[in-house]
């Protein structure tokens, strides 16, 4: 790009396009040098996309989670180099003698470098270029998504009829966050971080095949929670089909709602008849636990509707895992067992567990509240992506880009009350490979709701089921996949 300060004659405007360049530089290096430094991977459009959808409370969480002292240092540095630059005048090049021949050549030399990057797609890992395609396409997207009116109370379902004969029903799904079924007892992990579940082994269905389809939260539930993974002109979501099956619906959230614009999730959230968020947290606030979602759910289950569809968005086990948990769940705080050993892997693994053993707890209170209505109901829970916890990586946390098996691999569990059983007869086959972009239809079928385009080849509860190649992230596929290449 310094090519271009050629094409002015004015020393000031020279020294001017230099200082913002080489700013513009030293913050495209501290920020891919740093991205790469943690994630072991170039930047791409679904962390650019990642960081538009978050605000300044998650911005928070995230570089207090990951900053470190090696980055502040390095950070220190380019400081350090900035200040040197504006200081020492003879920093700057005064390109003014060159003759109008000789800058048209290097103007020209300029548009060729852009072009031959462009063909060869060599510009793609490129920050600043990166970071502007990104932005736009984000922000297309967003406009995109106006269209679909996917918060409104009714979708392009057609034809949708909930079958069951009985007159009332609750339906509870809980979407969980960041959890890697590895770290859930009943999962075979070491430790017993999920008493509750355990002790309802013989109640609960205990899918062991299921993944995400990404691993981050708005990518995931963007399919997971919508009929046509916006991929087709219309779309609808899980909320809207309940409406028109008759339920009243209720989102009850302890996520964050919005970040520079409203997200999907919040979308869809607000098509429902009731909806909450409790977590208001800003910058510089302590979030709530997941408990404080429980008076709300209490209130939706005293409501008078004969059919309710409550769905709630927890923060589980999302990053600083420490602050999702109270003191009193602190069980684990021995050394775990770990490849990697240094005192923030050991610490982490221990807050992980923790957060996933208070996740447990507030599964189970679930359970026991919509038990003791005593009708046809089930508690349905999956986390939205899983989380890299120091299995194969010397790494916590979550990207599409460089991915582990542990950022799919998720739990999925089903708990039906006895009067449900009775009268919906599901195929269970608890190893069935399954991915959540196809969950719309699974949801569907276990509430023995019909629409126009169902399909029942697409239900893990379906007899007709048939599994699929399984999808992830950037295009991988998942089973086929050579994950110890990506391995430490």
């Amino acid at each position: 790009m310094l090519l271009t300060v050629l094409w002015f004659n004015s020393v000031k405007i020279q020294y001017i396009l230099q200082s913002i360049y080489y700013v513009v530089f030293l913050i495209c290096l501290f920020f891919e040098t740093a991205f790469y430094s943690l994630f072991k991977t170039q930047f791409s459009a679904s962390a650019i996309f990642i960081a538009l959808e978050t605000n300044i409370a998650e911005a928070k969480e995230f570089l207090q989670f990951y900053i470190d002292t090696p980055i502040i240092l390095f950070f220190g540095s380019l400081t350090c180099c900035l200040f040197l630059f504006f200081r020492n005048k003879s920093s700057f090049f005064n390109l003014i003698l060159l003759s109008k021949k000789k800058k048209f050549l290097a103007g020209g030399f300029f548009i060729v470098i852009l072009v031959t990057l462009k063909v060869t797609k060599l510009i793609v890992p490129n920050f600043p270029y990166l970071l502007f395609k990104a932005s736009y396409e984000y922000y297309d997207e967003q406009k995109k998504m106006q269209a679909f009116h996917i918060d409104k109370p009714v979708g392009s379902f057609v034809n949708v009829e909930h079958k069951t004969k009985n007159k009332q029903a609750t339906y509870v799904l809980i979407i969980g966050e960041s959890t890697n079924k590895n770290h859930l007892g009943v999962y075979g992990y070491y430790r017993q971080t999920t008493p509750n579940i355990e002790k309802r082994r013989k109640d609960i269905l205990i899918y062991d095949n299921v993944i995400s389809s990404h691993a981050y939260t708005i990518g995931s539930l963007k399919e997971a929670l919508t009929l046509n993974n916006f991929k087709k002109q219309e779309e609808a979501s899980i909320i809207q089909l309940m409406n028109q099956a008759g339920f009243k619906t209720f989102w009850l959230s302890n996520q964050r709602p919005i970040g520079p614009f409203e997200s999907l999730v919040t979308k869809i959230s607000k098509a429902s008849n009731v909806y909450n968020y409790t977590n208001s947290a800003i910058s510089g606030s302590t979030t709530p636990y997941d408990e404080v979602l429980l008076p709300y759910l209490e209130k939706a289950l005293r409501d008078p509707a004969p059919k309710k569809f409550v769905v709630l968005h927890i923060l589980g086990t999302h990053l600083k895992y420490k602050d999702r948990f109270p003191e009193k769940f602190k069980k684990f705080t021995k050394k775990p067992k770990s490849k990697f050993n240094s005192a923030l892997a050991l610490s982490r693994r221990n807050d992980y567990d923790n957060a996933i053993l208070y996740n447990d707890y507030i599964i189970e209170q679930v359970i026991k509240k919509v038990e003791q209505k005593n009708e046809s109901s089930y508690v349905f829970y999956f986390a939205d992506h899983g989380e890299e916890m120091y299995e194969v990586r010397d790494f916590a946390g979550h990207l599409d880009d460089n991915p582990t098996k542990g950022m799919f691999e998720i739990p999925f569990l089903l708990w039906q009350s006895d009067k449900f059983k009775a009268e919906n007869k599901l195929h269970i086959d608890l190893k069935r490979p399954y991915v959540l972009d196809d969950f719309i239809h699974s949801l569907a079928d276990l509430s023995q709701i019909d629409f126009t385009g169902k399909k029942n080849d697409k239900s893990i509860f379906s007899e007709k089921f048939i599994p699929k190649t399984r999808i992830i992230g950037e295009n991988l596929d998942f089973d086929n996949y050579d994950w110890e290449s990506n391995e430490e």
